[in-house]
This record gives C-alpha cells, sequence and structure tokens, in this order.
C-alpha cells in the first residue's frame, strides 16, 4: 500500500518499501528480498533507508543483476558507498558506485578502473577483499540513469577506524599500535610486492576489527587513488596526469606535497606520521591551511614524540625508528615495508626486556605515593649511613706511590679509590644504551572495546549532480578528501 513520503513519516514506519512507488510491506526487510509488483526489478528497502538517501536513484536497484542496493552509507567525490545483497552468495557487501555523470572525462573513468584492478589483485587478511567491479548496463524497467555508472563491491566490515579510536581516546596504547603497525605493513608488503601504492594512508583508512579468532584485526581500506608501477618502477601515466596532488595532508609525504613520483616509502612516510598520530594524540604537522602543513611536510623536521608527549612514555627504540621513517628523503627511510616491520619488532622487544628489568612505580598523586616516597627516602638515608660505615671500617688509604690495582672488567669507581675510571665510559654508545633499556617504559596492556559498525571502505568523496545531491557523511563514514 501507498503510505505518505515525508521523511518524518518514513523514520517512524516499519517494515520494507519500494523507494519508487511507496508500495509497502510489513514483514521486515530479511534474508530472501521482496520486488515490488509495480516495479519488478526493484526490491524493497526500510522505510529508514528511504529517508536516509533523499531520493537517490540506487536506492533498490539491483546492480548488475548480483547486487541488491539496500542502504546508503556515505558519499562524495570518489563515489557513494551503499550496503547491497548479493543473494546468490548469501552475503552484504559495500557497494561503491560512480555515478555516470561523475564521470566527466576519460581521465575519472580511468581512475576509477585503477583502483578496482589495483585491489583485485591484493589478497592479504589485511586488505580489504573485493569481489567484484564493473560498469553498470541499462535495465530495462529499472530507475532511469544507472546505466554507465560503475561500480566496486567489497567486503563490509564492522569495526572502528583508527580515526574514531583517536578521537574518542586522545592517543593510543602501545599495544594498539603494536597491532596496526604489524598488520598495516602486512597489507602494504604484498601490494609494494605487486607494484601497487596505496598513496593516501590515513587513519580513516585503517579499521580495527575482530579476526576469526576474536583478536584484533586490522584492515587496510581504500586503495582508491592507488597507482599502479610498471615493470621498470616508472609510475603508470595512464592513471592521472604527471604531477597531480592527491592525498591528504596531514600524512602525506614530502615528495608527494611537491607532486614528485612516489614509491613504496611515501606509504611508509605516511604510516609514520599515523604512528606518531596514535602515540602522541595529534599528528606531527597540523594546520587549518593544508598548503601550511604540506610545507611543514616538505622542510620543517618534527619534534620528537617523547618531547611532544612525556606522558606517552615512548620506547627510545620505537621514537628513534620514527624519527628515522619520517626524514624528508626517502633513502635515509627504512627502504621496504619488510625493513620497517623488522626494525619495529626489534623496538618492540627491546621495550619489552627492558621492561622486564625495571621496577615502575605507580603514577599516584595521594596519600600511597606519599608514603612511597617517604619509604624511598628512609631507604636513601640508611643507604648513606651504610656507606660511611663501610668507609670509616676501611684501613689506611692506598699511598700513590703504590702500584695502582688493576680494575675490574664491569666494575664502576668506588667512592674510596676515585683512581679507577668507570669500566663504561660516559657518553659512550654502551652507557647510552643501557640508559635508554633502563629507562624504557613499561608496554601497557589493552581491553579491547566492543566494535561499532562502519563500513568496509571509506567513501570515498564528493557530491553529486542535480537532482539529487546525497548526504557527505553517513554512519560512521568519514569523507575522502577531509
Amino acid at each position: 500500500m501507498a503510505e505518505g513520503n515525508t521523511e518524518a513519516t518514513l523514520r517512524t514506519l516499519g517494515g520494507a518499501m519500494c523507494p519508487r512507488c511507496r508500495y509497502r510491506v510489513d514483514d521486515a526487510v530479511g534474508a530472501r528480498l521482496q520486488r515490488c509488483p509495480t516495479h519488478p526489478d526493484t526490491v524493497l528497502v526500510s522505510p529508514h533507508a528511504i529517508a536516509e538517501g533523499d531520493g537517490d536513484p540506487f536506492l533498490g536497484a539491483v546492480i548488475a543483476g548480483r547486487f541488491a542496493v539496500l542502504e546508503l552509507l556515505g558519499a562524495g567525490s570518489m563515489g557513494t558507498v551503499y550496503r547491497a545483497r548479493q543473494e546468490a552468495m548469501g552475503r552484504d557487501v559495500a557497494l561503491k558506485v560512480v555515478r555516470s555523470d561523475r564521470l566527466l572525462d576519460a581521465q575519472a573513468k580511468t581512475r576509477f578502473q585503477q583502483e578496482a584492478h589495483a585491489m583485485s589483485l591484493l589478497a592479504s587478511t589485511h586488505t580489504v577483499t573485493v569481489y567484484d567491479f564493473g560498469e553498470v548496463e541499462a535495465v530495462r524497467g529499472g530507475p532511469p540513469g544507472l546505466e554507465g555508472s560503475l561500480y566496486l563491491a567489497m567486503e563490509l566490515l564492522d569495526g572502528e577506524s583508527i580515526g574514531d579510536r583517536i578521537k574518542r581516546l586522545g592517543r593510543l596504547e602501545l599495544s594498539d599500535v603494536t597491532v596496526v603497525v604489524r598488520h598495516t605493513l602486512a597489507s602494504l608488503a604484498e601490494a609494494h610486492a605487486k607494484g601497487v601504492i596505496h598513496r593516501d594512508l590515513k587513519p580513516d583508512n585503517l579499521l580495527l576489527t575482530s579476526g576469526q579468532n576474536g583478536r584484533p584485526l586490522c584492515k587496510v581500506l581504500d586503495f582508491g587513488i592507488a597507482k599502479l608501477l610498471t615493470s621498470d618502477g616508472r609510475v603508470d601515466v595512464l592513471e592521472t596526469q604527471a604531477g597531480t596532488v592527491f592525498g591528504t595532508p596531514r600524512y602525506m609525504s614530502p615528495e608527494q606535497a611537491q607532486g614528485k613520483k612516489l614509491d613504496a616509502r611515501s606509504d611508509l612516510y605516511a604510516l609514520g606520521v599515523i604512528v606518531y598520530h596514535m602515540l602522541v594524540g595529534r599528528p606531527p604537522f597540523a594546520d587549518d591551511d593544508a598548503v601550511v602543513v604540506m610545507a611543514h611536510h616538505i622542510k620543517t623536521v618534527p619534534r620528537r614524540p617523547s618531547d611532544a608527549s612525556p606522558e606517552a612514555r615512548i620506547p627510545a627504540g620505537l621514537e628513534a625508528l620514527l624519527m628515522r621513517t619520517l626524514e624528508k628523503e626517502p633513502a635515509r627511510r627504512p627502504q621496504s615495508a619488510l625493513e620497517f616491520l623488522e626494525e619495529f619488532e626489534r623496538a618492540v622487544a627491546a621495550s619489552a626486556d627492558a621492561t622486564m628489568g625495571t621496577a615502575v612505580l605507580p603514577r599516584d598523586s595521594g596519600a600511597g605515593s606519599r608514603r612511597a616516597r617517604t619509604v624511598l627516602a628512609a631507604l636513601g638515608v640508611l643507604a648513606v649511613l651504610v656507606g660511611a660505615a663501610a668507609f670509616l671500617s676501611r684501613g689506611p688509604r692506598v699511598d700513590a706511590t703504590m702500584p695502582r690495582p688493576a680494575p675490574v672488567v664491569g666494575a664502576r669507581a668506588s667512592t674510596g679509590d676515585r683512581r679507577i675510571p668507570p669500566a663504561v665510559p660516559t657518553g659512550s654508545v654502551a652507557s647510552d644504551a643501557a640508559l635508554a633499556k633502563a629507562s624504557a617504559s613499561a608496554v601497557p596492556s589493552v581491553v579491547e572495546p566492543e566494535p561499532t559498525a562502519t563500513a568496509s571502505s571509506p567513501a570515498g568523496s564528493a557530491s553529486a549532480a542535480k537532482p539529487y545531491t546525497p548526504p557527505q557523511k553517513k554512519r560512521g563514514y568519514t569523507k575522502f578528501d577531509q
């Protein structure tokens, strides 16, 4: 039966409805979809989805005869993302569509096909899976204006993006950071080996979800502006015009900000900026003017994370690796995802070893902390008294003309004889390493929050042409070019 089509009315209705003629049934949208009797090529969707879609012509359409569009998830200049049902497989997918009226030239169509091809090459557990892609053909009796559009069907994931987690927590614990770095580098290692550069790594393109074993799993999303490298290492010039800058300024490598030739090390720089953001709670460079941020990436050395956020207690080895990853010259960074991963694992292992040998007092500011300081002070006084008694009980001092005793390897000079030099000179590499090991912080543990629903791939981001203008942000999606 027909119903009123005001948004307020639609939000209060249950059941399922035809987006085209408002025919409604009381049965909710289930595993088996229902067709409209008047428009047999249109599936019934929830009235709430119709209200959210605000006239989107793809709602209820069946794309390529396989993907029934049920709900709009997000929209932007790179396309619109929907939740769709692949009935033959019995699964919901994230369906990304670039409408034909947004394909202003052959270059835009080539870019989308390049994205689909790049993503279809990747099979890592830590990369969003692509099921299908192609061009929408005209459907007899279907909604007008759909033909010529391009679609990309991907796995639909529930979880929380790293961007949302940073907004919620301020900064992340090292245990969270470790999961993100390991899994992201695993994804990039495969992509780079196949000649694919992401070119837009950012927190919103990294999703934390649950794996089959229930443990945290990080997925790399949206290779939407990825480029393929030719066999000789050159960027495929068919994808974009030379010198065109794409990406997100806060996480952009210096060479990308200058429109120079990119390789895998540009992605590693972007990941370094993300790690800095996760540990410190803010990126190394932030400004309302994107050009200013890009200029900082090109010329400004970032502040050391331990100085930017002393309370984060970032391990010294990890900080050294991070600063090297953020070098302006690609040759000074880790040269591959695998090299980055190996050095990261060593830094984390060194931090854990240091933690096992270091006593860390609780950070109380109340009576417990005062009692701890009192006990430490008493122990200090006792140590001084014992040392003084030992000094007085010694025999006469050694005469300067007597032969100097040989120092014991590994022992420092005693307070009673200042002629014996320390075994490890102050300021040496060994001394610095020992001090770094002794002062490294404990690896904090974290309890994973319940995952929240979001999309498998951030909508890329753009407006749609008149008469329909899709919303810019829906149900956890973030604008692509934010």
